[in-house]
């Protein structure tokens, strides 16, 4: 296992009060729920974020993360690249927030049940939000549209239809009665 510049669990407030910051890579073998979601982690995660109590008195966390990913295409089956990248500002301080109505500013995160953040499953929750639905390469990349046979709803006109089958043998079978 990797070292880390941080500790995986940390105390929130404790952190705010020592105003720590880090700009530091984290192992994809300490991301172990996203590399279940992609193909194959390409990169560390470069992170960088700060604790501090902000100008109403919330004990936050902000910064950003990105790691750079490959996918299988939905659409052609070939993999592909991509960074995720996500910028965050949270709070623990749920109530405080409510109180002053900005709850829709920031994401509201919970400690566990011994009041400790756990930060590394945080920011990894964050990478992990902005994987693609879909997983698919840009429309107009030109790996991907080589193969431009899709059908996009239109319906062959040159198949038979089923239920006129089904209605031949029902036919056929009525009449061997």
């Amino acid at each position: 296992m990797c070292a880390l510049a941080f500790s995986p669990c940390v105390d929130f407030v404790q952190s705010v009060e020592q105003g720590l910051q880090y700009d530091t890579n984290i192992s994809e073998n300490l991301l172990p729920r996203l590399s279940e979601c992609c193909s194959e982690i390409l990169s560390k995660a470069h992170v960088k974020f700060r604790f501090y109590r902000d100008l109403q008195g919330l004990n936050t966390i902000e910064g950003e993360i990105s790691c750079k990913v490959s996918f299988v295409c939905q659409r052609c089956g070939k993999p592909f690249e991509k960074t995720l990248s996500a910028k965050f500002c949270s709070t623990p301080d749920k109530e405080k927030a409510c109180s002053l109505r900005i709850e829709d500013k920031l994401d509201i995160v919970e400690l566990n049940p011994n009041g400790q953040f756990e930060l590394l499953n945080y920011l990894e929750d964050c990478l992990m939000l902005e994987i693609p639905y879909v997983p698919k390469h840009d429309d107009d990349d030109p790996k991907c549209n080589d193969n431009t046979n899709w059908s996009f709803g239109e319906i062959a006109q040159d198949k038979e239809n089923p239920f006129a089958r089904l209605a031949e043998l029902k036919e056929k079978f009525n009449k061997e009665k």
